[in-house]
């Protein structure tokens, strides 16, 4: 990952990307969690939630295929429709654990 490029299209120096970065970590963690959940527990509007959540936190820092990801979730989710995610929420948390995978290699 390169976190300078991110820092440069964003206007931020490298140690507030670190930190937004961070936080962005701990809160997309606790939004999977959540979406989990509310896929098993058939609450669609909860799913719509989390997923608006984690579209909107990954496309303000440009991290694309998450982004791209979450909004097929969020689209699903608007229109009641819960059967398939769990593949695409899979997927979505195999493209997340790449991204922490990557900061923590760059730190």
């Amino acid at each position: 990952m390169e976190i300078e490029r991110l820092a440069d299209n964003l206007g931020l120096d490298v140690e507030d990307m670190d930190e937004l970065l961070d936080l962005y970590v701990e809160t997309t963690s606790s939004d999977l969690e959540g979406l989990r959940a509310a896929i098993s527990a058939g609450d669609a509007e909860e799913v719509d939630r989390k997923a608006h959540s984690i579209k909107g936190a990954s496309g303000n820092l440009g991290l694309s295929e998450i982004y791209e990801l979450a909004t097929k979730i969020d689209d699903r989710a608007r229109q009641n429709t819960l059967s398939g995610l769990d593949s695409m929420v899979q997927e979505l948390s195999a493209e997340f654990t790449k991204l922490v995978q990557d900061l923590k290699s760059s730190s």
